[in-house]
Protein backbone atom coordinates (compact mmCIF):
# COMPACT_ATOMS: atom_id res chain seq x y z
CA UNK A 1 0.00 0.00 0.00
CA UNK A 2 1.05 3.59 -0.50
CA UNK A 3 3.08 5.25 2.24
CA UNK A 4 1.27 7.47 4.77
CA UNK A 5 2.06 11.17 4.64
CA UNK A 6 2.80 13.32 7.71
CA UNK A 7 0.03 15.75 8.59
CA UNK A 8 1.88 19.01 7.96
CA UNK A 9 1.16 21.79 5.47
CA UNK A 10 3.14 22.28 2.28
CA UNK A 11 6.26 24.40 2.42
CA UNK A 12 5.63 28.01 1.47
CA UNK A 13 8.50 30.39 0.75
CA UNK A 14 9.56 32.88 -1.86
CA UNK A 15 13.33 32.32 -2.00
CA UNK A 16 15.10 28.95 -1.73
CA UNK A 17 17.30 28.46 1.31
CA UNK A 18 21.06 28.34 0.77
CA UNK A 19 21.04 24.54 1.01
CA UNK A 20 18.22 24.03 -1.54
CA UNK A 21 19.03 23.07 -5.12
CA UNK A 22 16.77 24.27 -7.92
CA UNK A 23 17.25 24.02 -11.71
CA UNK A 24 18.18 27.70 -11.78
CA UNK A 25 20.90 27.19 -9.19
CA UNK A 26 22.25 24.08 -10.86
CA UNK A 27 22.31 25.53 -14.37
CA UNK A 28 23.70 23.56 -17.29
CA UNK A 29 26.33 20.89 -16.56
CA UNK A 30 26.73 21.64 -12.84
CA UNK A 31 30.07 21.10 -11.15
CA UNK A 32 29.09 19.20 -8.01
CA UNK A 33 32.22 20.15 -6.13
CA UNK A 34 31.25 23.75 -6.85
CA UNK A 35 27.65 23.12 -5.75
CA UNK A 36 28.93 22.08 -2.32
CA UNK A 37 31.81 24.56 -2.29
CA UNK A 38 34.37 21.78 -1.94
CA UNK A 39 35.35 18.39 -3.37
CA UNK A 40 34.06 15.23 -1.75
CA UNK A 41 32.28 11.95 -2.51
CA UNK A 42 28.65 12.60 -3.42
CA UNK A 43 26.06 10.55 -1.51
CA UNK A 44 22.42 10.85 -2.59
CA UNK A 45 19.29 9.56 -0.88
CA UNK A 46 16.22 9.51 -3.13
CA UNK A 47 12.85 9.64 -1.41
CA UNK A 48 14.50 10.62 1.86
CA UNK A 49 11.28 11.64 3.61
CA UNK A 50 12.04 13.82 6.62
CA UNK A 51 15.76 13.16 6.19
CA UNK A 52 16.60 10.98 9.19
CA UNK A 53 18.97 8.72 7.28
CA UNK A 54 20.75 11.21 5.02
CA UNK A 55 21.14 13.87 7.73
CA UNK A 56 22.71 11.29 10.05
CA UNK A 57 25.07 10.29 7.24
CA UNK A 58 26.08 13.91 6.70
CA UNK A 59 26.72 14.40 10.42
CA UNK A 60 28.66 11.15 10.81
CA UNK A 61 30.71 11.72 7.65
CA UNK A 62 31.57 15.42 7.34
CA UNK A 63 33.96 14.56 4.50
CA UNK A 64 31.00 13.44 2.34
CA UNK A 65 28.81 15.75 0.24
CA UNK A 66 25.28 14.57 1.00
CA UNK A 67 22.07 15.28 -0.87
CA UNK A 68 18.48 14.46 0.07
CA UNK A 69 15.83 14.32 -2.66
CA UNK A 70 12.14 14.35 -1.71
CA UNK A 71 9.21 15.18 -3.97
CA UNK A 72 6.30 15.04 -1.51
CA UNK A 73 5.62 18.50 -0.13
CA UNK A 74 4.70 17.34 3.36
CA UNK A 75 7.90 15.39 3.83
CA UNK A 76 9.98 18.07 2.13
CA UNK A 77 8.82 20.64 4.66
CA UNK A 78 10.07 18.43 7.50
CA UNK A 79 13.35 17.82 5.68
CA UNK A 80 13.79 21.53 4.99
CA UNK A 81 13.21 22.49 8.63
CA UNK A 82 15.53 19.80 9.99
CA UNK A 83 18.44 20.73 7.73
CA UNK A 84 17.95 24.43 8.47
CA UNK A 85 17.70 23.88 12.20
CA UNK A 86 20.75 21.61 12.45
CA UNK A 87 22.90 23.71 10.06
CA UNK A 88 24.59 20.78 8.29
CA UNK A 89 27.22 22.40 6.00
CA UNK A 90 27.78 19.30 3.82
CA UNK A 91 24.05 18.80 3.15
CA UNK A 92 21.92 19.89 0.19
CA UNK A 93 18.26 19.13 -0.55
CA UNK A 94 16.02 19.18 -3.60
CA UNK A 95 12.33 18.75 -4.37
CA UNK A 96 12.92 17.89 -8.02
CA UNK A 97 11.64 14.66 -9.54
CA UNK A 98 14.50 12.21 -9.03
CA UNK A 99 14.48 10.76 -12.55
CA UNK A 100 14.62 14.25 -14.07
CA UNK A 101 17.27 15.42 -11.62
CA UNK A 102 19.63 12.55 -12.34
CA UNK A 103 19.12 12.52 -16.10
CA UNK A 104 19.42 16.27 -16.48
CA UNK A 105 21.96 17.38 -13.87
CA UNK A 106 24.17 14.40 -12.96
CA UNK A 107 27.15 13.80 -15.28
CA UNK A 108 28.67 10.39 -15.76
CA UNK A 109 30.51 8.97 -12.77
CA UNK A 110 29.69 11.68 -10.24
CA UNK A 111 27.88 9.75 -7.46
CA UNK A 112 29.69 7.60 -4.92
CA UNK A 113 26.54 6.15 -3.35
CA UNK A 114 22.80 6.11 -3.93
CA UNK A 115 20.41 5.19 -1.13
CA UNK A 116 16.83 4.36 -2.15
CA UNK A 117 14.75 2.84 0.62
CA UNK A 118 11.08 1.85 0.53
CA UNK A 119 10.01 3.91 -2.48
CA UNK A 120 6.27 4.18 -3.03
CA UNK A 121 5.33 0.93 -4.85
CA UNK A 122 2.19 2.45 -6.38
CA UNK A 123 0.44 -0.91 -5.87
CA UNK A 124 -2.60 -0.28 -8.08
CA UNK A 125 -1.95 -1.51 -11.61
CA UNK A 126 -3.15 1.73 -13.20
CA UNK A 127 -0.51 3.59 -11.19
CA UNK A 128 2.47 1.37 -12.10
CA UNK A 129 3.63 3.94 -14.66
CA UNK A 130 4.43 6.24 -11.72
CA UNK A 131 6.97 3.83 -10.30
CA UNK A 132 10.49 5.21 -10.12
CA UNK A 133 12.52 2.30 -11.47
CA UNK A 134 11.98 2.48 -15.21
CA UNK A 135 14.60 1.06 -17.57
CA UNK A 136 15.83 4.58 -18.29
CA UNK A 137 16.13 5.39 -14.58
CA UNK A 138 18.11 2.21 -13.90
CA UNK A 139 20.45 3.09 -16.78
CA UNK A 140 20.95 6.59 -15.39
CA UNK A 141 21.77 5.20 -11.94
CA UNK A 142 24.51 3.09 -13.50
CA UNK A 143 25.77 5.90 -15.73
CA UNK A 144 26.17 8.33 -12.86
CA UNK A 145 27.89 5.98 -10.38
CA UNK A 146 31.64 6.24 -9.93
CA UNK A 147 33.69 3.19 -10.87
CA UNK A 148 33.53 1.98 -7.26
CA UNK A 149 30.13 3.52 -6.52
CA UNK A 150 27.20 1.63 -5.04
CA UNK A 151 23.40 1.61 -5.07
CA UNK A 152 21.74 0.58 -1.79
CA UNK A 153 18.08 -0.40 -2.15
CA UNK A 154 15.39 -1.89 0.07
CA UNK A 155 11.63 -2.47 -0.14
CA UNK A 156 9.01 -4.51 1.69
CA UNK A 157 6.94 -4.91 -1.49
CA UNK A 158 7.78 -8.25 -3.14
CA UNK A 159 5.91 -7.61 -6.41
CA UNK A 160 7.74 -4.31 -6.88
CA UNK A 161 11.09 -5.94 -6.07
CA UNK A 162 10.42 -8.75 -8.53
CA UNK A 163 9.57 -6.21 -11.24
CA UNK A 164 12.63 -4.00 -10.89
CA UNK A 165 15.26 -6.66 -10.20
CA UNK A 166 15.73 -7.67 -13.87
CA UNK A 167 15.82 -4.02 -14.91
CA UNK A 168 18.62 -3.30 -12.47
CA UNK A 169 20.46 -6.46 -13.48
CA UNK A 170 20.31 -5.34 -17.11
CA UNK A 171 21.97 -2.04 -16.14
CA UNK A 172 24.48 -3.00 -13.42
CA UNK A 173 25.98 -5.75 -11.30
CA UNK A 174 23.48 -6.66 -8.57
CA UNK A 175 23.95 -8.60 -5.34
CA UNK A 176 20.81 -9.53 -3.45
CA UNK A 177 21.26 -8.76 0.21
CA UNK A 178 18.45 -10.30 2.30
CA UNK A 179 20.05 -9.75 5.70
CA UNK A 180 19.97 -6.41 7.56
CA UNK A 181 22.77 -4.02 6.62
CA UNK A 182 25.93 -4.98 8.49
CA UNK A 183 26.60 -1.36 9.40
CA UNK A 184 23.01 -0.85 10.61
CA UNK A 185 21.49 -4.16 11.79
CA UNK A 186 18.64 -2.28 13.46
CA UNK A 187 17.68 -0.75 10.10
CA UNK A 188 18.70 2.35 8.18
CA UNK A 189 15.32 4.09 8.02
CA UNK A 190 12.28 4.48 10.25
CA UNK A 191 10.38 2.12 7.97
CA UNK A 192 13.07 -0.54 8.16
CA UNK A 193 13.39 -0.32 11.95
CA UNK A 194 9.61 -0.70 12.25
CA UNK A 195 9.37 -3.57 9.76
CA UNK A 196 12.25 -5.50 11.35
CA UNK A 197 10.49 -5.29 14.72
CA UNK A 198 7.29 -6.52 13.09
CA UNK A 199 9.12 -9.41 11.46
CA UNK A 200 8.07 -8.25 8.00
CA UNK A 201 10.19 -9.54 5.08
CA UNK A 202 12.42 -6.91 3.53
CA UNK A 203 14.06 -7.23 0.12
CA UNK A 204 17.44 -5.57 -0.20
CA UNK A 205 20.04 -5.33 -2.91
CA UNK A 206 23.34 -3.68 -3.68
CA UNK A 207 24.13 -2.53 -7.23
CA UNK A 208 27.46 -1.57 -8.74
CA UNK A 209 28.57 -0.20 -12.08
CA UNK A 210 30.14 -3.01 -14.13
CA UNK A 211 33.89 -2.65 -14.60
CA UNK A 212 34.83 -1.10 -17.93
CA UNK A 213 31.24 -0.63 -19.04
CA UNK A 214 30.05 2.76 -20.28
CA UNK A 215 26.39 3.62 -20.73
CA UNK A 216 24.78 6.56 -22.44
CA UNK A 217 21.39 8.06 -21.77
CA UNK A 218 19.65 10.59 -24.01
CA UNK A 219 18.96 13.96 -22.41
Amino acid sequence: MSRPRPAVPFLKQTEPAAYELTPERLGDNPDWAGVFGRPGPLTVEIGCGGGRTIINMALEHPEWNCMGVELAGEYYRVLHERVGRRDVPNMRISRLDAAYLINRFFPEGCVQAYHIYFPDPWPKKRHHKRRLFSEAFCADLCRTLTADGVLNFATDHLEYYTEILPRLRAAMDVTEHPAPWEDAPEGRTNYEVKYIKEGRPIYRLIGRRPAGVKTTTAH
